[in-house]
Formats: structure tokens, sequence, C-alpha cells
């Protein structure tokens, strides 16, 4: 009779819970993390390594590989990424912290990826969130994209940027294409990096001419995957730090890490920005690439929404 009276009970269980399941009333509802933005009264520090982000609290944020859409990358390195968000009622910054191994910051040899992490808001922050990976038609969201290579390349080299010659010092040719003001010697690095033979820098591609960027930070639109567009003004600033000792205080953990911070004006007169108000409540997500683990593009770790909770005083 027991045993009748056990198989009945888990029989209905199964059967309530089949039918919740394939209609409308979820079995559980997952409520976002939230993020406390902090508020600060003095400028917001570029430097991740700043005793001010020791006083800022933070959360771990659980990354997993991104195995939506091609290409897929489950096996990912970085499974965790610290977070921490301040304003000072002027600004919104976010401090990221992560445990990476090594450093990888040059796409310049063919096995060569870089570092880089992203922070992904929507553009329309009332009712749902769209799609957490690339938005969705209809849900653009605004993402902040810091890399590595940005952060080398900044002041290096005539053209500010790290070229062939610097990664392969030893590198020689014969012949190289003439410049309108005559032949390119080796001392002369602009018939290659700003001259007509960069088809990148001529067409007015952020991610081939320095100049167009304002910091390491790409400043970037997407209603869904396949769409990511650079945006025409560049509003974001960032800086990052990789610490090989893991001797720094307030971090995520022991050994080398990478310290980023990212920041933007609350408000700016682009449409196809997030805006920040005193008291609101905004989704936010995270992705991270390692390029040590051949991680680029949209092989890399990629967390769930978050909910940015800003003071209701700035």
């Amino acid at each position: 009779m027991n045993r009748l009276k056990t198989c009945i009970v888990l029989g209905s269980s199964m059967l309530i819970g089949l039918g919740l399941s394939v209609g409308t009333i979820p079995l559980a509802v997952s409520q976002p993390v939230m993020i406390p933005v902090s508020a600060i009264a003095t400028d917001l520090p570029m430097d991740g390594a700043n005793p001010l982000w020791e006083s800022v609290p933070g959360i771990i944020v659980p990354l997993s590989g991104q195995t939506i859409t091609t290409p897929m990358h489950p096996n990912i390195s970085v499974k965790t990424v610290m977070v921490k968000m301040a304003t000072n009622g002027k600004e919104l910054a976010v401090w990221a912290n992560w445990g990476d191994q090594t450093l990888n910051n040059t796409t310049i040899g063919p096995q060569d990826f870089r570092d880089q992490i992203a922070v992904q808001f929507p553009v329309q922050t009332s009712g749902a969130p769209p799609f957490q990976c690339m938005g969705q038609s209809g849900g653009t969201v605004n993402i902040w994209r810091w890399n590595a290579e940005w952060q080398k390349d900044l002041g290096t080299g005539i053209a500010g940027m790290w070229d062939v010659d610097q990664q392969y010092p030893s590198i020689a040719w014969d012949f190289y294409y003439e410049e309108p003001a005559g032949g390119v010697t080796y001392p002369d690095r602009i018939g290659r990096s700003a001259g007509p033979f960069n088809e990148g820098i001529w067409s007015g591609n952020i991610m081939s001419d320095p100049s167009l960027r304002i910091s390491p930070v790409e400043d970037l639109n997407a209603n869904g995957f396949s769409t990511l567009t650079t945006q025409e003004q560049q509003h974001v600033r960032g800086n990052g730090l990789w610490e090989p000792y893991g001797a720094l205080k307030g971090g995520c953990c022991n050994g080398p890490t990478w310290r980023v911070v990212m920041k933007r004006a609350l408000k700016t007169d682009d449409p196809n920005d997030v805006q920040f108000t005193q008291g609101a409540t905004i989704p936010v997500a995270f992705a991270v690439w390692d390029g040590n683990n051949v991680e680029r593009n949209g092989m890399k770790g990629i967390s769930t929404w978050f909910t940015a909770q800003l003071p209701e005083k700035l």
C-alpha cells in the first residue's frame, strides 16, 4: 500500500511539472543579480590599481562559453570576472578584474589573438532586456569593448600602432610600394602605416586607423548576430593594466591579472548610446576573451544579464 501511494504521488508530481513546463507558467524564475553603483565624490580614476577601487564593492560574474552561434568556443579559460561600478554624478565607470596567465596584446602574427573585455547595455532600458548575445531586431545594445592591442598601440610608432617590423625586428625586403613623394626606405615607416598601401586606413576603418580612437575602448552597437557596428561618435574611454605578479590589493585573485576601467559621461547626445539617470536600474552583461586560448569574435566567455542599480542621489 505504501509503495502504491508513493508511485501515485510521484506520478502526480511529474504530471504537474509537465503541465507547467509546456504551459505559460515557468517552474522557476531566476532573479537578476544586482550590481550596486557606488556614489563617489571625486574623479573616477582610470588606473585600475588606484586605491579608491578597493573601497568600491564588487561582485563575481560567472562566465560560460558562447555556444549559441558559430564560431563557438565552449572551452573558455576565464570562468569569472570581478566587476565594480561607480559614478560621481557626471560619469559612470566600470572596473573589471580577471585572472589571465599570459599577456596577449598583438594580432600582427597569424597565430596571435588579443585579450579583450566587453560591457553591454540595452539602448532602451525600459521593459524586458533584449537577447543577451548581441541584442536582437528591435532590441539594440550598446557595447563598450576594450582590447589589449589598442592599449599597446597608444603612442607606439609613427602612426601610433605596433607594426610588422617591431614584431619581427629582423624583417627585410628588396622593394616597397612607392609613395607619391618617392620611394620608401626602412626608417620611413609612414609608407606602410599611413600611405596608400594601407587600404584599411584609406577606408576610415577604426580597426586600422588609430587616429580614429580616443582610447583603447571601441563604442559599438548591435541588434543581433553579425550586426556589430562601430559608432561614428566614440564617447567611451578606458585603460587596462596587466599585473604579472598578483601583488595589487582589492582584486579577484592571486597571480597574473588584468584590471580594466571603462567610463563615459552619464548622458550623451547620441541616440545609439545607453543613457544613465539617478535611481535607475539598467541591465548589464559582460564578455571576456583570452587571446592565449585563441579566443576571438564569437569565441568568448559570456555572462547573463545582471542589473546595475544607480544611486538615488548622484
